[in-house]
């Protein structure tokens, strides 16, 4: 199991990039008071250590034409993790986790429309291995964000 790194430097380095991971080097350097070439050298450790998994945008899914998140709750007739992977596999498919309970997996869904987010449902319970699934569809979101605190 990993752990929060000891290392102040690298604990501040990793809330700088989590708040905005396009930031130079040279910004960064300035930002922790610490040599470039050490930044450099610590963001490179920490990708190899999987600490840091990638540096992603973060898109506006309603300005580019997703207004609907949706979340949808599936059980499992069969071995869950081919199927999960499947599910996971589909467009738009934004989250999929398996998880404990009276359901086998949460997948969270962006779409362009609640009957777009409608037929993604059926896809996914037409997949073999699933025995039922649920759409919630989101009315407003009050927190989405993928920030740790460290």
């Amino acid at each position: 199991m990993g752990k929060i790194p000891e290392d102040p430097a690298e604990r501040e380095l990793l809330r700088a990039l989590q708040s905005d991971s396009k930031r130079s080097l040279r910004e960064l350097s300035k930002e922790l008071g610490l040599p470039i070439s050490t930044v450099h050298e610590k963001i490179k450790r920490l990708e190899r250590d999987g600490i840091i998994k990638g540096r992603h945008m973060v898109l506006d899914a309603k300005k580019l034409g997703f207004p609907v998140t949706g979340f949808i709750l599936v059980s499992f007739s069969a071995p869950q993790k081919k199927a999960a992977e499947k599910i996971a596999g589909l467009p738009n498919v934004q989250e999929a986790h398996l998880i404990s309970g009276d359901w086998s997996l949460i997948v969270k869904v962006k779409s362009q429309s609640v009957e777009e987010l409608g037929k993604l449902a059926e896809r996914i319970s037409a997949i073999p291995g699933v025995a039922k699934a649920a759409t919630s569809v989101v009315f407003e979101t009050v927190k989405e964000e993928g920030v740790l605190e460290l």
